[in-house]
C-alpha cells in the first residue's frame, strides 16, 4: 500500500472522529491547544477564550499573519507527504520522530479557524505542486474539521469550488451530508435555505442523502416541520428520511415531541408502504437503550392499543439480551394474551436460538400464567429442531387442551418437515 493511500485512510478516520465521535485523537489535539496558542502568540496572533483566534481582537497585521499561518501549515503538511512518498515508507514503518511530526501537523490543523482553513483549502485546490493523492488527503482533513465545527463554511467551499473532491470519492457525499446535519441542528432554517437555493444548481451536492441529513438535524428542533418537508423536497424514497427524523431525538422531551409529530404525519397519510411501521421503528430505537429508561418513557407515551401492538412487534430485534425476560413480562402486562402471543413467541424463539439455557432457566422459575404458556410453546417448538425429547417435556407442562396438543403435533411433525425439505433440495 502506498504511503499516501494509507495516510489518507488515517486522516479520514481521524477526521470522522473529530466530526462526530470525539475520540482519543480529538482529546490529544485539544490537549495540545495550549501549546499551539503559545506558538501563535509568538507570531502576533491573539488567541480567543476557546484557544482559537478571536476575530474581534485580531488586528490587520494579525489577520495577515493568520493567512501566513495557514500557508505554513499547508507547506509543512505537503513537505511531510512528499518526504514519506519519496522514502517509500509505509504507515507501519514510520519511526517515532515521523509519528510525532505527523501528530504535530494535525494538531496545528486543529488550531486553524474557519478563515484559515478556507484559505488553506483554496491554496491546496489551486496548487500544482502536489500529486492528486496528496492534495485529496489534505483537502479531506481540512474539510472534515470544517464540517465538524463550521459546516456552513464547508458547504460554501463545495459550491465555490464545484469539483472539490469530485472524483467519485464517498468522502464528498459524507462531508456534505454531515455538514447539513450539523448545521440544521444549530440553525435549521439556514440549512433549509441552503438546500433550496442549491438543489437545482448543484444536484450532485444536494442529493437525497444530503436532504435526509438536513431533515435529521432539523428534527432535533422541529420534528413536525421535518416530517412536513419530507413531501416537499422531492425525495425519491421517503422511507430513509422518515426513519432518520424518527431516530433524531435523544432526550425524553424531544422524543415526546417527535411522537406527537409522527402521529400527526401518519394521521394524514394513507396506510400503505409500511408507514405505520414507523411507530415500531421509533420505539425500537428507544428500547435498545435499556429497559429502565425505555419503559419509563413508554409509560408516559399514552400509546393506543394499536400502537402498543406495533411497539411490541418491534422489540425482538432491539432489546438487550439480558433484559429479554423483563420485556416479555412488560408485553404480557400491556396487551391481552391474544395480542401478546405473536410478539412474545418471536422474542422467546430468538432468545432460545441465542441462549436456550438462559431461556429455559427463566421459564423454570416463572410462575404459571397465560404469558408463560405462550413462552413455553415458543420455546418447545424452537428446541424441537435439535432436542425433541426436551421439547416434549416442556410441552407437557402446558395445561391440557388445544395449545398443548398443537405444540406436541408441531414437535412430532418436525422430522417430517426436515425430510420433506431435504427431498426437495435433493
Amino acid at each position: 500500500m502506498k504511503f499516501s493511500l494509507a495516510l489518507s485512510v488515517l486522516i479520514l478516520a481521524i477526521g470522522a472522529s473529530l466530526s462526530w465521535h470525539h475520540s482519543q485523537q480529538l482529546a490529544v489535539l485539544r490537549e495540545n491547544r495550549a501549546k499551539i496558542a503559545a506558538e501563535a502568540a509568538t507570531l502576533g496572533i491573539s488567541p480567543g477564550p476557546s484557544g482559537r483566534n478571536d476575530p474581534l481582537r485580531t488586528s490587520k497585521h494579525e489577520r495577515k499573519n493568520k493567512a501566513v499561518t495557514a500557508t505554513a501549515v499547508l507547506t509543512e503538511f505537503a513537505a511531510f507527504i512528499k518526504e514519506m512518498e519519496a522514502s517509500g515508507k509505509s504507515l507501519n514503518s514510520l519511526d517515532e520522530a515521523d509519528k510525532g511530526r505527523m501528530k504535530e501537523i494535525m494538531a496545528r490543523f486543529s488550531s486553524l479557524d474557519p478563515a484559515q482553513l478556507k484559505t488553506l483549502v483554496s491554496e491546496v485546490y489551486a496548487t500544482k505542486d502536489l500529486a492528486d493523492e496528496g492534495r485529496e488527503m489534505i483537502l479531506r482533513y481540512a474539510l472534515f474539521q470544517l464540517a465538524a465545527d463550521h459546516p456552513q463554511t464547508a458547504l460554501a467551499l463545495f459550491t465555490q469550488l464545484p469539483d472539490l473532491l469530485n472524483n467519485g470519492d464517498s468522502a464528498r457525499n459524507y462531508l456534505v451530508s454531515s455538514s447539513l446535519t450539523k448545521w440544521a441542528t444549530a440553525d435549521p432554517m439556514a440549512a433549509l435555505k441552503w438546500v433550496r437555493e442549491n438543489a437545482t444548481k448543484f444536484p450532485d451536492l444536494v442529493t437525497d442523502r444530503a436532504k435526509e441529513s438536513m431533515l435529521e438535524g432539523m428534527a432535533t428542533h422541529d420534528p413536525k416541520l421535518a416530517f412536513k418537508l419530507v413531501g416537499e423536497l422531492g425525495l425519491k424514497d421517503t422511507w430513509q428520511a422518515l426513519c432518520k427524523i424518527s431516530y433524531s431525538s435523544k432526550t425524553s422531551e424531544g422524543r415526546t415531541a417527535t411522537l406527537a409529530a409522527l402521529r400527526d404525519y401518519l394521521a394524514n397519510r394513507p396506510k400503505d408502504q409500511g408507514q405505520s411501521d414507523l411507530i415500531g421503528r421509533f420505539t425500537s430505537g428507544i428500547a435498545s437503550e435499556g429497559f429502565a429508561p425505555a419503559s419509563q418513557w413508554f409509560a408516559g407515551a399514552n400509546f393506543t392499543p394499536a400502537e402498543l401492538e406495533t411497539v411490541a412487534d418491534s422489540l425482538s430485534y432491539s432489546i438487550k439480551p439480558d433484559e429479554t425476560s423483563q420485556w416479555i413480562d412488560w408485553i404480557g402486562e400491556k396487551l391481552p394474551v391474544e395480542k401478546a402471543a405473536g410478539p412474545i413467541s418471536h422474542i422467546v424463539s430468538r432468545w432460545t436460538e441465542r441462549d436456550y439455557q438462559a431461556a429455559g432457566k427463566w421459564l423454570a422459575s416463572t410462575p404459571a400464567s397465560p404469558t408463560k404458556n405462550v413462552a413455553v410453546r415458543s420455546y418447545a417448538e424452537t428446541v424441537s429442531a435439535y432436542d425433541p425429547a426436551t421439547a416434549t417435556q416442556w410441552a407437557m407442562t402446558l395445561p391440557p387442551g388445544p395449545e398443548r396438543d398443537a405444540t406436541l403435533k408441531h414437535i412430532q411433525d418436525h422430522p417430517r418437515r426436515v425430510r420433506r425439505a431435504t427431498s426437495l433440495v435433493g
